[in-house]
């Protein structure tokens, strides 16, 4: 009984951890001593900081390897800190802020999705997750940043798992900044690539090798590409939206056409989904499904299911013609 008291007790503040780090990132902390501002008393000078509490910060962060001080009490980055630069573009600083704020606060209040099936985030905030984003310019780019931040690895060996030169055109819908089609369009440069998404999305993508389409799938989807991709886009719905957003894509392919959907499939891996899906269940009510749950939506709205191929650790690519 004594181990599992113990084991209780720690965890019942591991959310310490994230928060403190999500704090330094918040005040830009891996930043500034990257910068130069690299002793407790430049920190707590420069930035009206209590020193008090920012060693207490520092202490913490040394301990868990973010930073590390020398003899003199300066302050040095690790790798791992590092990562946690807002200038770092190869950084995970939007991606740790993702976490905190509004997403926490629906966390914190998931037990009402649990006794109704309903968003607790939408009680909160009185708007879809999806919603209330594109109506502030600044979380829709942070949250987009951060979604980047995760696709950069996850879709790594996207152009390697599947060969595009099959199609002349493939457009990415709900695609975020393109970080997907992008892999694609440098892997394969003769196939014309596109991105669809809302309007205020598509004005942070950079690049200037895809095609940026605005639109919204709910409505429709332009019949101008032979094949599409959906990825870790209907794990975000309900099934009567993921329903119309898969009878859009049919609509806007040929025939022939092939849709690839890229899901975190429950019966293609070992990693336990539930905290993941209660998460779904929190912010969108929605929650995360296994292969045949997707092949049944894309079948219902006409689809044929073709095959599938692992592309990492958690993601499945599910493939159907029209």
């Amino acid at each position: 009984m004594g181990n599992f008291k113990n084991e209780l007790k720690s965890m019942f503040t591991e959310h310490w951890k994230y928060l403190a780090v999500a704090a330094a990132c918040k005040v830009r902390l891996f930043d500034k001593i990257y910068e130069g501002q690299n002793t407790l008393e430049m920190l707590s000078d420069s930035n009206m900081w209590n020193k008090l509490t920012l060693m207490q910060l520092l202490n913490f962060l040394n301990h868990e390897g973010y930073i590390h001080f020398d003899n003199k009490l300066t302050f040095y980055l690790t790798e791992k800190g590092d990562l946690l630069r807002e200038s770092n573009s190869d950084g995970l600083f939007y991606a740790c802020l993702n976490w905190a704020d509004e997403h926490l606060n629906a966390w914190q209040n998931i037990h009402y999705s649990i006794i109704t099936g309903k968003s607790s985030f939408e009680l909160l905030y009185q708007k879809p997750f999806f919603e209330f984003l594109n109506d502030d310019s600044e979380k829709l780019r942070n949250y987009h940043l951060a979604m980047s931040q995760y696709a950069i690895d996850d879709y790594r060996e996207l152009p390697e798992t599947i060969d595009f030169s099959i199609h002349k055109s493939v457009m990415d819908v709900g695609g975020g900044l393109g970080i997907a089609i992008q892999l694609i369009k440098t892997k394969y440069p003769d196939t014309d690539c596109l991105l669809f998404d809302l309007e205020e999305v598509l004005k942070g993508v950079k690049s200037e090798f895809v095609k940026k389409v605005p639109g919204n799938f709910f409505i429709k989807i332009p019949d101008i590409a032979e094949a599409i991709i959906l990825s870790r886009v209907i794990h975000d719905w309900d099934d009567d939206k993921a329903a119309v957003i898969i009878s859009n894509c049919h609509i806007a392919l040929p025939q022939g056409g092939i849709l690839y959907v890229i899901e975190n499939c429950s019966d293609h891996i070992e990693v336990d989904l539930s905290l993941l899906s209660l998460n779904m269940a929190a912010l969108c009510q929605s929650y995360e499904r296994s292969s045949s749950a997707y092949i049944q939506i894309c079948i219902n709205a006409g689809f044929t299911y073709h095959s599938h191929k692992k592309l990492n650790q958690l993601q499945t690519v599910l493939i159907f013609q029209k």
